[in-house]
């Protein structure tokens, strides 16, 4: 019993900081890890600017833009925010039919609805939270949130390549409904939703050929937590769409409308929101590193793979496989 009482009272000594005391009364089974963690730096805050995508819509971007080198933000591609807005009925412009080959496109409807149909028949609507998950790979045309019906919408769009084995792979998609996305509280005032990869027991639904972290935290006035990444993602991206937040043990602030990247040595995102709250997109991966030739909306390895795709596009053999299509 004593030694018991030695050892308990060793582990309140070294977990006896707020925070550690929050890991350990939520999650137990972390608290040893959580005081290993190697906290990543930030190494650039951009402000984004506005652009106009697809039919005329404004967005804005991160990854992607000139801010960003690909070599920093490998595997993603792409990173865009529809900012909130109203719209009028048939205001929104949406996507009309494009093709994509070589990469995945995942479309995350924050708030409002966009209906979307392919080249394999598939129809489908977002709404309120979803999100569409995309594997384009050998090829497959779509369009996107046409005919819109009015009303509020904020969402965000982003690309991942591809590597080469499966560029060519059979294309394939899931819509995900807002209630089988994982969402929980991580933290007093910190809530995750897991689209992709895991925050501690949150594990997300869909698991993409290329592992990745695409997390939507939100988070309360002072709220504070330590994100473990997974072993190699050395890539990591954070897009703050609404309030701020502090980063890194140098406590950046970071804005609506800005977004860093962190540095890629460490294994954990470290963040506090700020006075009045905080909420944003974390994306983290591990590099492919693989040549990347991109035009427009086709991602492949080489000059020649990119006329290739133009060629089957005028050919009409563009679609080379029938896809899968499932609701999650």
């Amino acid at each position: 019993l004593t030694m018991l009482t030695t050892v308990w009272l060793h582990i309140v000594a070294l977990v006896g900081r707020e925070g550690s005391i929050r890991c350990f009364e939520e999650l137990p089974r972390s608290c040893v890890a959580m005081s290993e963690m190697d906290p990543k730096a930030v190494v650039r805050v951009v402000t984004l600017r506005e652009q106009k995508e697809g039919g005329g819509f404004t967005i804005r971007r991160s990854i992607g833009s000139s801010s960003f080198v690909e070599k920093e933000t490998d595997p993603f591609l792409m990173l865009d925010e529809l900012p909130r807005k109203t719209f009028k009925p048939a205001e929104f412009p949406g996507a009309p039919w494009h093709p994509h080959r070589g990469m995945d496109t995942v479309m995350y409807m924050k708030r409002g609805e966009g209906s979307h149909e392919d080249s394999m028949g598939n129809k489908g609507t977002l709404r309120d939270g979803d999100c569409q998950w995309m594997t384009a790979a050998s090829g497959i045309e779509h369009n996107e949130a046409t005919g819109h019906p009015g009303g509020e919408m904020h969402g965000f769009q982003c690309w991942i390549n591809l590597p080469k084995a499966h560029k060519m792979d059979p294309p394939a998609y899931a819509d995900i409904r807002a209630a089988s996305i994982p969402t929980a509280t991580v933290a007093p005032g910190v809530v995750a939703k897991v689209i992709a990869g895991e925050v501690g027991e949150l594990k997300a639904v869909v698991q993409p050929i290329v592992p990745v972290q695409c997390i939507d935290f939100m988070c309360e006035a002072g709220g504070k937590f330590s994100h473990q990444l997974p072993a190699g993602m050395s890539t990591c991206v954070v897009h703050v769409y609404e309030g701020e937040v502090l980063l890194g043990p140098m406590r950046k602030v970071v804005g609506a409308g800005q977004a860093a990247l962190l540095s890629a040595e460490g294994d954990a995102l470290v963040f506090e929101a700020g006075a009045k709250g905080g909420s944003f997109l974390c994306l983290a991966g591990a590099p492919i590193n693989e040549p990347i030739v991109w035009h427009g909306p086709f991602v492949m390895n080489t000059q020649a793979e990119i006329r290739q795709c133009f060629a089957d596009l005028q050919a009409g053999t563009f679609i080379k496989h029938k896809g899968t299509y499932r609701q999650l």
